[in-house]
């Protein structure tokens, strides 16, 4: 199929099974808070959502028992949070109270993320609207660690407040229905189909993410 057709077919599967675009949610990230940016877009690879808020919540309850404020946390208030309990393993017990393994590897959540956002801080991405004014290549690679991929790099963007789509399983069983095929789509064409189609329906690229994203919770995957 063309790239035109897979567009509409997209299109055709959005205006059949997700509702008017203007009724759609644009979810609200955390554009002043690159730590929850951050803990978002690790936390929730491969794992039931309710997790990563739990994941969320008590970096939340944490910062604010030390008189912080978890909603403008940077990358160095993040680290050092992390730093006080002890570094990665312990804030997999103790503060985070998950142990999930990054996707693909024997390594804790936790440690890649410390990596990825070590290597962020230093090249001088502290904040998210460091992020955002950031050389795109050069923060990709920094985010790029061992158990982070594409998807997630996608997402953090996203939580902060930039346009995109991100095309995890979710988005790419969708695409994947809409155009026919028997195999699943590839990350580049599911992202490829849905954001021209955002742009044809008159959303926002979020906003048709997070919409193909709450439909497919509802269907089997």
């Amino acid at each position: 199929m063309t790239i035109a057709g897979d567009v509409d077919a997209v299109e055709k599967l959005v205006r059949d099974k997700l509702g008017e675009p203007s009724l759609w949610v644009e979810p609200d990230g955390y554009r002043d808070s690159l730590a929850l940016c951050a803990i978002d877009s690790v936390y929730s690879l491969q794992s039931h959502y309710t997790a990563t808020i739990h994941v969320l919540d008590r970096y939340r309850t944490h910062r604010r028992e030390q008189g912080g404020d978890p909603n403008k946390d940077g990358a160095p208030e993040l680290l050092a949070a992390i730093q006080h309990v002890g570094g990665p393993a312990a804030a997999a017990d103790d503060l985070f109270r998950n142990r999930a393994n990054a996707p693909g590897t024997k390594r804790l959540k936790s440690e890649s993320l410390v990596e990825a956002v070590g290597r962020l801080l230093d090249i001088g991405v502290e904040t998210t609207a460091h992020l955002r004014s950031a050389d795109t290549s050069d923060a990709r690679r920094a985010w790029r660690v061992k158990g982070l991929g594409a998807v997630s790099w996608d997402y953090l963007l996203m939580l902060a407040g930039v346009q995109g789509v991100k095309a995890d399983t979710r988005v790419r069983n969708f695409v994947t229905t809409a155009v026919g095929e028997s195999d699943v789509v590839s990350k580049e064409r599911a992202e490829r189909a849905a954001k021209a189609a955002a742009e044809r329906l008159g959303s926002t690229q979020r906003a048709l993410d997070h919409a193909i994203w709450q439909y497919q919770r509802t269907v089997r995957s």
